[in-house]
C-alpha cells in the first residue's frame, strides 16, 4: 500500500535459495509517495512489523523512530502434522 515499484520480501530457505519473494505493484498503492510515513518500534516490535519497517525504510519511503526492536525479523510458517501430533 506504500509501495508502487520494488521488492517487499523474500523467502529463502536453509540452501540460500529464494523460496518466495512478493514485489510492489502501482495498482496497489494507496498512500502516494508525496505524504511522509513515519514508523514507530520498540522492544516489542517483532516478526512482521520488523520486515514492513525494513523495507519501507530500505526503499527510503519511511523513517523509523523509536527503540531497538525485538531482532526476530522472520516470516513465519504453519506446517500441518499428520495425526494430530501438535495436540
Amino acid at each position: 500500500m506504500f509501495l508502487d515499484e520494488g521488492r517487499i520480501v523474500s523467502t529463502s530457505g536453509r540452501d540460500g535459495r529464494i523460496r518466495s519473494s512478493y514485489s510492489a505493484r502501482p495498482d496497489d498503492t494507496l498512500i502516494p509517495r508525496e505524504v511522509p510515513v513515519a514508523i514507530l518500534v520498540d522492544g516489542l516490535s517483532a516478526s512482521a512489523s520488523e520486515i514492513v519497517a525494513a523495507c519501507l525504510q530500505d526503499h527510503q519511503r519511511a523513517v523509523v523512530i523509536g527503540t531497538r526492536t525485538w531482532g526476530k525479523g522472520t516470516v513465519q510458517n504453519i506446517f500441518s502434522l499428520e495425526g494430530d501430533a501438535a495436540r
